[in-house]
């Protein structure tokens, strides 16, 4: 007569190969119906950033998101090309020429040129100014982008582009506030992507995945508790890494200060951010440019005209920039 323990055993036999045959069947049936895969970094690009389809960015693990390589279009009315490295403007020779100096221009879509054609960043003005003396310059803004992706892009392109100088205009980002910040994505990033493989094979994984990102997408329509995406210790953090890292390749690190829109009447714009730039700045020697007219401590009693918005350039606020860098960094040296 069977034991007690053996008809326990029995029992859970059972049950494993009801419920093996149960999620078989289940897998079966979902194979014969689809589901499509779903693709949450694509998610993120709306919800973290602004809620505006970007037809050039695509899911990026790393980063989060990142531009298209090769794509030529349009955006808000405007010429938009992103070259073969994944960056916007003309294609970039690599290795370098001998016979040149680069400068890399990091930042969000203030540098990246939101509402501008490409021909009129301030990047491609600096450029263009700069082109006599043999000095190339490449930008590596990227909309959306915070001081920790900044800090990643400069690990993956930094090398490869051979920059001699690096400026980096980014903080604005760093202070959006949102239900996950940057830290805790990327987290959650890496624990998605280690079981990712699954959904390669089965169905029943991707179906999971999908009601798991429809939760996360209702994460941010209940109205959570919003926190910085980065706190000012982590943005300090991440501009020294980012002057270590570049100090480390040979790389000459420069900050530009936080740009803002001030309209008659209004006072002036403090940020916690901008304070700690500077401070960053100071205690690792890092040359800051003024912004003058375009910056927080303007003496205009408006300086619209330079900007489309609260943060972002004109056609007329890229030029006064791409000038105002090129006199700068010649006196300071850099160049």
């Amino acid at each position: 007569m069977p034991t007690t323990g053996a008809r326990g055993g029995r029992k859970l036999l059972f049950a494993a190969v009801m419920m093996l045959m149960f999620f078989g069947a289940v897998e079966i049936l979902l194979r014969v119906v689809g589901v499509d895969e779903p693709t949450s970094p694509r998610l993120v690009v709306r919800a973290i950033d602004v809620d505006v389809s970007f037809p050039f960015m695509r899911p990026d693990l790393e980063l989060f998101w990142s531009p298209i390589p090769g794509f030529r279009g349009e955006f808000l009315d405007e010429t938009v090309t992103i070259n073969s490295a994944g960056l916007r403007g003309a294609e970039v020779t690599v290795p370098k020429p001998k016979t040149k100096r680069r400068i890399l221009c990091f930042g969000d879509s203030i540098t990246f040129g939101y509402g501008v054609s490409d021909d009129e960043t301030y990047v491609f003005h600096l450029g263009q100014a700069l082109t006599p003396r043999s000095i190339e310059v490449v930008n590596t803004g990227v909309t959306g982008y915070s001081s920790y992706q900044t800090l990643h892009l400069l690990r993956r392109v930094a090398r490869m582009l051979e920059g001699d100088v690096a400026l980096f205009l980014i903080g604005w980002n760093d202070s959006a506030q949102r239900p996950v910040d940057d830290l805790a994505y990327a987290r959650r990033v890496r624990i998605a992507m280690a079981v990712e493989p699954l959904s390669n094979y089965w169905y029943l994984y991707r179906l999971f995945k999908s009601f798991y990102l429809r939760s996360f997408e209702n994460e941010w329509k209940d109205d959570p508790p919003l926190r910085p995406r980065a706190t000012t210790g982590e943005y300090r953090k991440n501009m020294e890494t980012i002057v270590a890292a570049c100090r480390s390749w040979g790389i000459v690190p420069v900050f530009i200060d936080l740009p803002r829109r001030k309209r008659e009447g209004e006072a002036p714009f403090h940020s916690a951010y901008a304070d700690m730039l500077k401070d960053v700045a100071a205690r690792m020697n890092v040359p800051l440019i003024d912004l003058g007219d375009l910056g927080l401590e303007t003496t205009l009693p408006s300086n619209e005209h330079y900007f489309i918005d609260a943060l972002h350039f004109s056609s007329e606020g890229h030029t006064y920039l791409a000038e105002r860098l090129a006199r700068q960094l010649a006196e300071l040296g850099v160049l």
